[in-house]
C-alpha cells in the first residue's frame, strides 16, 4: 500500500455499510414490526448520510495525501 492510499479504509467502510444493509434486509425477512422501524429509523437509517460524507471526504483527503507524499517524495526532485 502507498502512502496516503486510503483506499483499503474506504473500501472497509463501504463493504461494512453494504453488508450491514443487507444483514438489515436479511432480518426483515423475519422481524417486520413497528418496532423493527423504530430500530431501523433510530439506529439504521442515520448512519447513511454520515457514512457518505465520511466516504466523500476521505476520498478528497486521499487525493490531497497522495499528491503531498509525491510532492515531497525524493523521486519528485
Amino acid at each position: 500500500m502507498k502512502q496516503g492510499d486510503l483506499s483499503p479504509i474506504v473500501g472497509g467502510l463501504k463493504h461494512a455499510f453494504q453488508d450491514l444493509h443487507q444483514r438489515w434486509e436479511e432480518a426483515g425477512q423475519i422481524w417486520n414490526d413497528d418496532v423493527s422501524n423504530r430500530f431501523f429509523e433510530t439506529h439504521i437509517e442515520p448512519l447513511e448520510g454520515p457514512t457518505q460524507t465520511a466516504l466523500k471526504a476521505m476520498d478528497r483527503l486521499a487525493l490531497v495525501l497522495m499528491k503531498a507524499y509525491d510532492a515531497c517524495s525524493p523521486e519528485s526532485e
